[in-house]
């Protein structure tokens, strides 16, 4: 682990904090990409690279490996989004940047390369019916800005292992727990609403989230043992809004609540407060049709491959939930 240098994307995010984290205890040799501007946010004990994953011509330092015997890259730099508004950096990002960091690590023979993908990029099945892996992608096959990009992303990644490059992907489900040190995280920012008790109602459906630990033991459990142009589900479970809700207010000491609201109605009354939000300037509203949307569609994920291939098993969901907030 000494000797061999793990190049890591998005270090100053959810998952990229708490697997940089996990490396260190490691005492692995770790080189971390930051933006300029976050470079105030970058862990400390790594080395640091300045760049832009949408600028090719910055990252030549990142991947400077010359002397380097074994290298690994996590690539877990993303925009994240459940904004109805379309916004052409986050295509430059997710699909363009992604695109450059394989590029670039074809080009200087980096010898394992992580992507971080999501299930967003996986076609969702019928209700009843559990989602896997598949082997390839489209953005018209699933629905949302942001499921697009993670498929037309994980396309991109695909044709580099088509070709040679050693490289798999992972897909989260949605990722809460600990490490979200610039609270950044939709549904962390959520679970902390949630845990002021000024949420007394829950909205009808739920979905699969998985603890960013392990998140992060399954990336580099993946990287070890995980094997070329495959696909891996790192999902956790399935929780009901009221289920969580009521989690989050049975660790506070509030009393649970009934209420649900029905999705039809959610529908309706949803984009007109994600339009009064943005108006008042909340850049991020906390409810977006995409995200009730999300929570109504099938949120069943297994992470049996995973399990099957190194041994990936996520703790319990109320665990979880406890570590984030």
């Amino acid at each position: 682990m000494k000797n061999k240098l793990y190049l890591v994307t998005g270090a100053t995010g959810h998952i990229g904090t708490v697997l940089v984290s996990a490396l260190k205890r490691q005492n692995a040799l770790i080189r971390v990409l930051v933006l300029p501007q976050e470079k105030q946010y970058a862990p400390t004990g790594v080395s640091v690279c300045e760049g832009d994953i949408t600028d090719i011509a910055s990252l030549k330092t990142f991947f400077d490996i010359s002397g380097c015997e074994e290298t690994a890259l996590i690539h877990c730099a993303a925009k994240i989004t459940v904004s109805s508004k379309e916004d052409p950096q986050i295509w430059n990002v997710n699909v363009n940047g992604t695109e450059n960091i394989m590029r670039m690590a074809a080009a200087t023979n980096v010898g394992r390369v992580i992507h971080v993908s999501s299930v967003h990029a996986i076609p969702e099945k019928p209700i009843g019916e559990t989602i896997t892996e598949i082997d390839s992608f489209s953005p018209d096959l699933v629905c949302g800005q942001y499921a697009k990009l993670k498929a037309a992303a994980s396309e991109i990644v695909l044709e580099y292992a088509r070709k040679w490059l050693n490289v798999s992907i992972v897909h989260p489900s949605g990722v809460i727990g600990p490490g979200d040190l610039r609270r950044k995280n939709h549904m962390i920012r959520i679970i902390n609403t949630m845990a002021s008790g000024k949420i007394p109602f829950a909205v009808r459906g739920g979905y699969d989230f998985v603890d960013s630990r392990d998140v992060a033991d399954g990336i580099l459990k993946c990287e070890s043992n995980g094997k070329s142009g495959e696909c891996y589900i790192l999902s956790g479970h399935y929780i009901s809004v009221l289920e969580l809700l009521n989690t989050v207010r049975k660790i506070v000491n509030k009393k649970p609540v009934k209420v649900e609201l029905p999705y039809g109605l959610m529908r309706v009354l949803v984009p007109v407060i994600e339009r009064f939000s943005l108006l008042f300037g909340q850049k991020a509203p906390l409810i977006t049709p995409y995200s009730i949307y999300t929570l109504h569609t099938n949120g069943q994920f297994s992470y049996g491959k995973a399990m099957d291939t190194f041994g990936y098993r996520p703790r319990p969901i109320e665990e979880t939930i406890r570590a984030s907030f």
